[in-house]
């Protein structure tokens, strides 16, 4: 099911309008307005798309650090920003490099809520993500494994038109 049709919201976007997931690297790190559309707080979620050049890796760590501190939680800016890469990673890795199948595009979407800060990344894979065994040595194959290790809990979830989406989440620090 896609979130418009969970919550019960059609958006309708005329052609002459920007797609909701077209940020750019410079855009300010608060919610587009199309959150609020989808009844979600603009306070508390941010998104961004991503293609499969490897240059976007770097928009997304920046974006992230920005948002975390818009949001006052610099404190957990290492750990998120780490877990975003690994899973934005896997998606250029696994799901948009050299699909012909793909649109070439996936988003990272973040969520402060209740005592938690999520992340998501959506990707056209629906392919579910597998933790590997490297060996002591290896360089590559530790991307979920430093997720499980950085984040209370994380998973993912089979999307009806576009993939999966692979989330984690780590509590946020008591008052």
């Amino acid at each position: 099911m896609a979130i418009r049709e969970a919550i019960g919201v059609q958006i309708a976007l005329s052609s002459a309008d920007t797609h909701p997931l077209e940020m750019t690297t410079s855009a300010r790190p608060v919610a587009p307005d199309w959150g609020l559309a989808l009844g979600i707080s603009s306070a508390g979620f941010a998104a961004r798309a991503f293609t499969g050049d490897r240059r976007s890796l770097e928009g997304v760590r920046r974006f992230t650090r920005e948002v975390l501190s818009a949001w006052g939680l610099t404190a957990l800016a290492d750990d998120m920003t780490t877990v975003v890469s690994e899973l934005v990673t896997n998606a250029l890795r696994h799901a948009l490099e050299g699909c012909e199948q793909s649109p070439g595009k996936a988003w990272l979407g973040m969520l402060r809520t209740g005592g938690a800060l999520v992340c998501a990344v959506a990707d056209p894979d629906p392919s579910p993500p597998l933790p590997q065994a490297p060996g002591p040595l290896a360089e590559d194959g530790w991307g979920l494994r430093i997720v499980d290790a950085l984040t209370s809990q994380w998973g993912y979830c089979e999307t009806d038109s576009y993939g999966k989406a692979v989330w984690a989440r780590i509590a946020l620090p008591s008052a």
